[in-house]
């Protein structure tokens, strides 16, 4: 696994980009809405929308580590509850859902336990009848690699794992008709995993050193999958142009890095946090005392189409609805052409956009002050989760 891969790879820099000239030149004045928050939770770490139900993830500690699933109706009820319940510890970092409203989760679990061999039971004299204290069994490594499809209402359908030599960190799940991609960290250099539709889970790919991050990741229809994050490395024959720049790669499915680019401010920071199917990506600039989300449409060919950035704390999320983007951020000042938008400290805003990177319609919120996750469907809208003021998260829904 320590093999370097080749990179015979076009590379192109991107050089920092702010308000799209056309679509600051049609923007219309837009009146900011309210966003309705649905509930306040102190244990969720993950949304996501599948149907009429907003599915919330956590993992819960008890005589072993568990992930939960609670669905909420569109008021913010509960309807269900399920566990995944199983021998083994176990923890979820990552979810996404496929077309049908399934339910994948990425994440971690312990090895089974091996089985000991029966011996005979030899009872010691104890005239004194001391009791012996009992002392918990010492909890195995989450070094299983492991991806779990549920159905829509949170039953397992299948398990896919891979055992590793030591733990790791998951960062993103993606899912599409051939298969399933897997991006994180393990023994602090960027992988990716990917799985057939049988399961079959690849052996894993470094695409980089402790230099590169990788945040998030597109599967696309051939099988090959784009990741998105930052780097402090050369790649693809290009050097660093700032402190960091962002990153833009395209993955074959056997494993082999056929395109890099890289997003770039002279002397600031720069790293790519969020991309869905449609290739709309969200994250973060930094220059001097500034610092921006950044979001940007971009091609097949990872060439950008339109772009905008507001200044903000740096965490955001996007997602696209049909011809829309939408994306939620930590807004830090007004933004030019939102009436009635003029934060005071980080507040929650989501914006979204037409083809053309044009503001279409935003909702602020001054009770919640950044996104944690952002999702859609049909029957439920525009639905997520955002840190509040008391370090709670609470359940938002944007008005339609």
């Amino acid at each position: 696994m320590k093999k370097k891969l080749a990179l015979p790879i076009a590379a192109l820099v991107i050089a920092s980009l702010s308000f799209a000239a056309s679509a600051s030149a049609a923007q219309k004045s837009i009146s900011v809405k309210k966003i309705e928050k649905l509930v306040a939770t102190t244990d969720a770490e993950m949304l996501i929308a599948s149907g009429p139900s907003i599915i919330l993830i956590s993992n819960t500690e008890s005589p072993t580590a568990r992930i939960s699933l609670t669905a909420l109706d569109s008021t913010g009820l509960p309807t269900w509850q399920k566990k995944i319940e199983s021998q083994q510890d176990q923890m979820a970092s990552a979810a996404t859902t496929d077309t049908e409203g399934n339910i994948w989760l990425a994440g971690f679990s312990a090895p089974q336990n091996a089985v000991e061999s029966a011996t005979a039971a030899v009872v010691a004299d104890n005239p004194d009848g001391v009791v012996p204290e009992l002392y918990p069994n010492i909890r195995q490594d989450l070094r299983v690699l492991t991806v779990w499809k549920l159905s829509s209402i949170g039953d397992v359908i299948s398990t896919y794992s891979k055992e590793l030599t030591e733990p790791g960190l998951i960062n993103a799940i993606a899912v599409n008709a051939t298969g399933v991609s897997v991006v994180g960290q393990f023994t602090d250099k960027p992988f990716l995993i990917t799985a057939n539709q049988s399961g079959t889970l690849s052996k894993m790919y470094f695409v980089g050193t402790a230099k590169t991050t990788i945040n998030t990741v597109v599967r696309n229809s051939d099988s090959s999958s784009s990741l998105f994050g930052s780097s402090t490395e050369k790649l693809g024959g290009k050097t660093l142009v700032g402190k960091r720049d962002g990153i833009l790669m395209k993955v074959s499915k056997s494993g082999s890095v056929t395109a890099v680019v890289r997003s770039s401010i002279a002397k600031g920071d720069r790293s790519w946090l969020s991309a869905d199917s449609n290739l709309l990506l969200t994250g973060y600039v930094k220059s001097g005392k500034i610092t921006e989300s950044a979001i940007t449409k971009f091609n097949s060919s990872f060439a950008p189409t339109w772009t905008i950035r507001i200044q903000s704390s740096g965490e955001s999320v996007g997602l696209s609805s049909g011809k829309n983007s939408i994306a939620a951020l930590s807004s830090t000042s007004a933004v030019k052409s939102l009436v009635g938008w003029k934060p005071t400290k980080n507040q929650l805003l989501v914006v979204s956009f037409d083809s053309k990177g044009i503001i279409t319609g935003a909702s602020g919120s001054s009770e919640l002050s950044a996104p944690v996750a952002l999702s859609y469907s049909k029957e439920l809208g525009v639905v997520g989760l955002a840190k509040a003021a008391d370090q709670s998260v609470a359940v938002f829904k944007v008005p339609k």
